[in-house]
């Protein structure tokens, strides 16, 4: 079984919860944040909503607090809990679907769904459906090779998409590569969790299924060469890492534990190995967190927290009590209760 699917067991008892309690959102909403230095030009972030099965689209992000309305709406079809990834570059978003969907047949049963033009899309269905079988939802991004990397529910390959803003219907895999983690707490065999890749140092962090997230150097070099890649570090002593987002500007990587409803914020995350390194965390999450995105420019990040998404200003020096956070703000759609997973954000357009 998919972990993404069954948190939708969860937070389905979260949202029945809030219902039965006559939940007031609002209540729970930080003041607004007091004015900070902010670069100016767009800020668009994409949410994943099982719960409607769409994608959700906020322009301004960074400013929300609140009530917010979806400048946009691209549907799914799909009430798993997938990743979101969208490049600038190409204006091009994907979505890789982790449930079945057994009208598509195979071998699409777990289609990629492609967005061409994204940013100008509103109610439009995906531009392609990539044929996939056995997708655990979990994918990421190449932006200097133009490769997306997908990985399988049912062990720790990962296929290889090139030339991955052109994909279609027609294409395959140009390569398979088979991930080598050692994971003692897994108690199954280790396979990709949650993956981010790191165009500016050619790495790739893989959260695992059980307590650690594999480090891979070079590994888009690599990638067409199939075979199979020995993680070069680990970082251990976590409890089902899931989401990920990272800052190669000052090298922080965020790890999301949703058992511990807690962020690791980990220092020096190119070089880290071993059990240390997890003293700073950002907690008090309500259900969450699930998916992460990092906004370089404005270092901001943006924390999935089923039925919400916070924003947290300056991440690497936060932590503790995520209510207690400076300026930290958070805002939920005023048309639907957000569940989901996937977040991806565009500071181009």
């Amino acid at each position: 079984m998919n972990p993404r699917l069954g948190v939708c067991i969860v937070l389905a008892c979260a949202i029945a919860a809030a219902v039965a309690a006559g939940c007031n959102k609002s209540s729970n909403v930080s003041p607004t944040p007091s004015p900070t230095p902010t670069p100016t030009g767009p800020d668009t972030l994409y949410v994943q909503d099982g719960g409607s099965k769409t994608i959700r689209v906020y322009k301004h992000a960074s400013g929300l607090n609140g009530v917010a309305v979806a400048t946009a709406t691209l549907p799914t079809s799909d009430v798993s809990n997938p990743d979101v990834v969208y490049n600038p570059a190409f204006d091009v978003l994907w979505y890789p679907s982790a449930y079945p969907n057994p009208s598509l047949g195979p071998p699409a049963s777990t289609p990629i769904r492609v967005w061409d033009a994204a940013s100008t899309k509103n109610g439009a269905n995906p531009d392609q459906l990539v044929p996939y079988t056995n997708g655990a939802g979990t994918a990421t991004y190449d932006s200097v090779r133009d490769f997306l990397y997908v990985a399988n529910i049912n062990g720790p390959t990962i296929q290889v998409y090139s030339s991955a803003h052109l994909m279609t219907s027609a294409s395959v895999p140009a390569a398979n590569v088979t991930l080598t983690i050692t994971d003692g707490g897994c108690g199954c065999t280790p396979r990709p969790q949650e993956m981010l890749y790191d165009p500016v140092n050619d790495r790739l962090f893989v959260s695992d299924l059980g307590t650690v997230v594999a480090v891979f150097d070079g590994f888009g070099a690599a990638a067409l060469g199939g075979g199979t890649r020995v993680a070069n570090r680990e970082i251990l002593g976590l409890n089902s890492p899931d989401g990920l987002a990272y800052s190669p500007g000052n090298d922080v990587l965020y790890v999301g534990e949703i058992s511990r409803k807690q962020i690791d914020v980990i220092h020096n995350a190119s070089t880290a190995n071993g059990p240390n390194g997890h003293g700073q965390v950002i907690n008090a999450f309500q259900t969450g967190p699930t998916g992460m995105a990092y906004d370089g420019p404005r270092d901001l990040l943006y924390v999935y927290d089923p039925l919400q998404i916070w924003v947290i200003p300056a991440p690497a020096a936060a932590s503790g009590n995520v209510n207690s956070i400076v300026n930290r703000h958070q805002f939920f759609d005023s048309a639907t209760t957000l569940v989901g997973f996937g977040l991806s954000v565009d500071t181009t357009h």
